[in-house]
């Protein structure tokens, strides 16, 4: 049914929305790209399904702990990558942060394996029924934490005093620092901001796919960097609105023409795109609270 297959596809670009909206946070706060948030959310995940199969914790505390881990995970990879790298070079951190990211893979296949690891469905026997599509338990919390998530950065972008500082460095860091505010502080707390929803997108996509892999982080970061593209580089409504829309296509795509066109026509899309707006649907055009 097509509005089954839309509600999925919804419910896919609800995840995306999250890692894109990391990425764009570390983008506004320092211009650079940080390629470890994929792996930092399947750190997250990884230790999410641990937490929640093996361990049998509930799946709040599991999700708890994974948004913490993914905080960290960014934290340790501001620090390794992106603090101490000279401003002269740009790329040194991008490259830093992806070699980083290809350690935490290693690491994690070499103390838990390379198997997949599978994540216990939440609410088993809650189905509601819309008449048009269903919603099982787990797709559910899915929908429900991710809007959570989104609406809630939101909020505290626009409503705190931290969220302004954060929406102050990305519009100007230096003249910002001139008045008053610790920019390197808020950098910090604008990564360890993006790891928490990586973090959270992590398990969440694991809940939804049933199964999380160690080798799932530069899958998580290519599609999050097709968002951006698509949606504007730096723009928060844009990457929500191009990660809905990119979970939408992949899923009919599947329902309907094949599993292995999946990615293809989403890399057309992103090519298209290119070559008619480069600074993506709605770009870094808009006014301060957009470009973060």
């Amino acid at each position: 049914m097509l509005t089954q297959q839309l509600f999925n596809g919804l419910l896919l670009g609800a995840t995306y929305c999250l890692v894109a909206l990391g990425f764009n946070l570390v983008v506004g706060a320092m211009d650079r790209l940080n390629f470890a948030l994929g792996e930092t959310a399947m750190v997250s995940a990884m230790i999410g399904a641990l937490l929640m199969g093996e361990s049998g914790w509930p799946f709040a505390l599991a999700f708890l702990a994974s948004t913490v881990a993914g905080g960290i995970v960014a934290v340790v990879v501001y620090f390794a990558s992106f603090r101490f790298v000279p401003k002269e070079y740009p790329t040194a951190s991008i490259l830093s942060s992806l070699g980083f990211g290809l350690m935490l893979t290693a690491i994690v296949t070499k103390f838990l394996g390379s198997d997949q690891r599978s994540v216990p469905d939440v609410l088993p026997n809650v189905r509601i029924d819309l008449g048009i599509f269903q919603v099982s338990g787990t797709q559910l919390v899915i929908l429900v934490l991710a809007a959570v998530l989104t609406v809630g950065l939101y909020l505290f972008l626009e409503k705190t005093v931290w969220g302004t500082a954060i929406r102050g460095v990305s519009d100007d860091a230096t003249m910002t620092g001139l008045l008053g505010v610790p920019v390197r502080r808020i950098i910090l707390l604008t990564f360890a901001l993006s790891g928490v929803l990586a973090g959270a997108a992590g398990l969440l996509t694991g809940l939804a796919f049933h199964t999380v892999s160690p080798f799932d982080g530069f899958n998580t970061t290519l599609t999050a960097l097709m968002v951006i593209v698509v949606g504007g580089l730096g723009s928060v409504s844009g990457g929500v609105i191009a990660a809905l829309a990119i979970g939408i296509i992949q899923t009919l795509t599947v329902a309907y023409l094949s599993a292995t066109l999946r990615d293809l026509i989403v890399f057309i899309l992103v090519g298209i795109v290119l070559l008619v707006r480069p600074q993506g649907l709605f770009g870094r055009n808009a006014g301060v609270l957009e470009r973060v």
